[in-house]
């Protein structure tokens, strides 16, 4: 998955998905001037997606079967779910975890909330960076200049 930025006006609070560092910045910076307070910096980072935590569930489900069976069936059911090897135990969690993400996209329980790290910090430019109208000369002759 391709790295996504986000921005912060206050170095707090970050917004957007952005496919670049540039994208991020160029939204901060007109963010912040329409704000009357506007901000001298801004933030730009990347996003780092939420782990849905829907991995390393197979010991626990594991365990609480056998649990379950030794519940209901004492000594008998003592031997059930022992000795599993490594495998077993990863492909269980692989499949737990499809089912379990599948389940969250399908009942749209997906995080949609991120960390952000790597953040870089900006100066907001001023934008009396162009000249106003009244300082703006038209060329006449190239080369020429009044006064000369």
């Amino acid at each position: 998955m391709a790295a996504q930025y986000a921005y912060s006006l206050n170095g707090g609070q970050f917004r957007g998905s952005y496919a670049t560092r540039e994208e991020a910045l160029s939204d901060a910076i007109a963010d912040a001037r329409q704000r009357d307070d506007a901000p001298q910096t801004v933030y730009v980072g990347r996003r780092v997606p939420a782990d849905a935590k829907a991995s390393g569930h197979a010991r626990m489900v594991l365990s609480n079967m056998a649990a379950r069976a030794r519940e209901e069936f004492g000594d008998m059911g003592s031997p059930y779910l022992t000795g599993l090897s490594k495998q077993q135990t990863e492909s269980l969690d692989q499949a737990l975890e499809q089912t379990i993400r599948s389940w969250l996209d399908s009942n749209g329980l997906t995080p949609t909330f991120f960390k952000v790290d790597a953040i870089g910090q900006y100066s907001v430019p001023s934008v009396s960076s162009e000249p106003s109208v009244a300082e703006y000369r038209e060329v006449q002759e190239i080369g020429a200049c009044e006064g000369e």
